[in-house]
């Protein structure tokens, strides 16, 4: 009993005061109705809790920003590697008039997030506008020009701003916005992601300079033996294709000779790209060249066997459907392996409908037979080990909506200034919902990231120079290979974030946006693992900050004196009675 007495009395002096956390910043923002520039504040106050996150904007503001901020939360969440499930999340942003919601305060929200985690102060001087997206990356927004203007109304002495929108084109002027701060006494500042943001706000840089890229050795060797399958079945149709006399069959036109020179020229390609070691552009110009190839063959011999080629599907997804996921390689795996399941699936409905209307149908079925055959390929990444995670049924179906809300508001977001494009990137937004409605959460989640990567791309070149592509573009590049690194040292394979890497370095020379489009799909698809309960070790610094860390100690020292103080006065006390008792020690007889 007496042990039991001193383990609680210990317990309870050693445990720390839990202490709410809260940090608030000035936030700029555009007037909803003047389009005039607008200071509001935003305060953020962190409680034990459960993950939830609370917003209350004064005046209200659209839905969307709540999208937003919960995303900028998880991005500063995964930033510092914390375990955000045990807290809650209380945002205020007060202004004295309505303002334009959207994605546009990701940024200022991701940074208050992380100082108030850390348990860092902020600079009262500096403020920063952009979008957050993944990677940590510093996103472009609208209104540059008002927002500084309201910066000057606060005193504010710098303004961050995304890198690449120093020199803001407008009506085919080029204004540079920090020969534009200067008349307002302020600084303009480009920042790229949230590390160099951080910085300024804090002093503290979180985190070094970008790592070198170590890509996987099991990748490496995975991929070139998938690209060395696709390569070799280029070779086996060409040759098959050489076996038929095109002048006897008479079936040659001028699309069927286009359609030649494609798979030569692809044919090509991909035997350049596997001598340069890039193996996964390699597999992908491979794969091209085999549909073409399979179109014109089966175009020749007049194949039209739709039963069997749906037979193969179906017998390929019930395989890949038993086999279990694990790691985040093994999610990324399915996700690949099931689109072009499923690429196959409809290729093959629209071959039946151009026969049955009296079409040409080999192509389509062609790209059906080869998409199956990419997908066995691909399936070889179910075999590489990895991090673990707990991929249930409602962690996955809420990965899904949590994917969807994003991809929703960027879209939107995009679509406000670019009103009369984005239409294929809204038939994808719709597919994503159509996997979402039949349970397809992997597939739901995997659209919906390239959805959102396709309207970031967009939103990265407004207001944009020409001459400041190549800057943006580098600034994702170095944001792909941070993430990559990261997750490397986590212990995830990021196959598809290696592979489109891989593929937007080759692409940078000749096609920038092209570039842009895959490093933006290598970052959404290589930070898919912050949507799902990691396993780690309990860490101290996922419940305290650095202060608490202070107060704990001493709570530590301060138990373990008071816990000896309390029992050496009761020796005392005790030994006090035993005198008054006994008076003599010892007795004459």
């Amino acid at each position: 009993m007496k042990k039991l007495f001193w383990v609680i009395a210990t317990v309870l002096l050693m445990m720390p005061v839990v202490m709410a956390r809260e940090g608030s910043m000035p936030l700029l923002a555009v007037r909803e109705s003047t389009n005039e520039g607008s200071a509001a504040n935003l305060h953020l106050e962190i409680k034990s809790g459960q993950g939830r996150v609370f917003i209350e904007t004064i005046p209200l503001t659209k839905f969307d920003t709540q999208i937003s901020t919960r995303f900028a939360k998880d991005i500063a969440c995964d930033y510092l590697d914390r375990d955000c499930s045990k807290y809650d999340f209380f945002y205020t942003i007060k202004a004295d008039s309505p303002i334009i919601g959207g994605p546009s305060a990701g940024a200022a929200i991701a940074i208050l997030t992380a100082a108030v985690l850390a348990g860092v102060d902020i600079d009262e001087d500096v403020s920063i506008t952009g979008t957050i997206n993944s990677g940590g990356v510093i996103g472009p927004v609208g209104g540059l020009t008002a927002k500084i203007e309201a910066a000057s109304n606060i005193n504010i002495k710098t303004v961050l701003i995304p890198k690449g929108e120093r020199f803001l084109k407008e009506f085919n002027l080029t204004l540079d916005l920090a020969d534009y701060g200067r008349k307002y006494n302020i600084a303009v500042v480009e920042a790229g992601d949230l590390t160099e943001a951080l910085y300024y706000f804090t002093g503290k840089r979180f985190k070094d300079r970008v790592p070198k890229v170590e890509v996987s050795r099991v990748y490496i060797d995975t991929m070139k033996s998938l690209a060395e399958d696709l390569c070799q079945r280029t070779s086996e149709l060409q040759q098959k294709f050489s076996g038929f006399n095109l002048d006897y069959l008479g079936l040659i036109d001028d699309k069927f000779i286009s359609v030649e020179e494609l798979a030569v020229e692809l044919s090509e390609k991909g035997k350049n790209a596997f001598e340069d070691k890039m193996y996964y552009s390699a597999a992908s110009f491979c794969f091209g060249a085999n549909v073409r190839y399979k179109g014109m063959v089966l175009k020749l011999n007049g194949y039209k066997d739709f039963n069997a080629v749906n037979k193969e599907i179906n017998d390929f997804e019930l395989i890949v459907d038993d086999i279990p996921i694990e790691t985040i390689t093994d999610l990324q795996t399915y996700m690949v392996v099931k689109e072009r399941l499923n690429d196959a699936a409809v290729s093959v409905e629209l071959a039946v409908d151009s026969y049955e209307e009296g079409e040409e149908h080999a192509y389509e079925l062609g790209y059906a037979i080869e998409r199956i055959y990419s997908a066995n390929s691909w399936s070889k990444f179910f075999d590489i080990d990895g991090r673990e995670f707990k991929f249930d049924r409602e962690s996955l179906m809420q990965s899904c909506v949590n994917k969807l809300s994003e991809a929703k508001e960027r879209y939107h977001y995009a679509k406000m200034y670019f009103p009369k494009t984005l239409d294929t990137t809204k038939e994808e937004l719709d597919f994503a919902y159509e996997d979402y409605d039949r349970g397809n959460f992997e597939l739901c989640l995997f659209k919906a990231s390239k959805v959102k990567a396709e309207a970031d791309v967009i939103l990265s070149v407004i207001g944009v120079d020409e001459t400041q592509m190549s800057v943006v573009l580098e600034n994702k590049l170095e944001a792909v290979k941070r993430v990559i690194a990261e997750q490397h040292q986590n212990k995830i394979v990021p196959i598809l974030g290696y592979s489109y890497y891989e593929y937007a370095t080759r692409l940078k020379e000749d096609n920038e946006i092209g570039a842009m489009l895959y490093a933006e799909y290598a970052l959404e698809l290589s930070n898919l693992d912050m949507y799902f309960n990691k396993k780690k070790r309990f860490n101290l610094m996922d419940i305290m900050d650095p202060e608490q860390m202070v107060l704990f100690a001493g709570g530590v020292v301060f138990g373990i004196l008071a816990v000896l103080l309390i029992k050496n006065r009761l020796k005392r006390r005790k030994k006090g009675k035993r005198k008054k008792k006994h008076p003599y020690s010892k007795k004459k007889h």
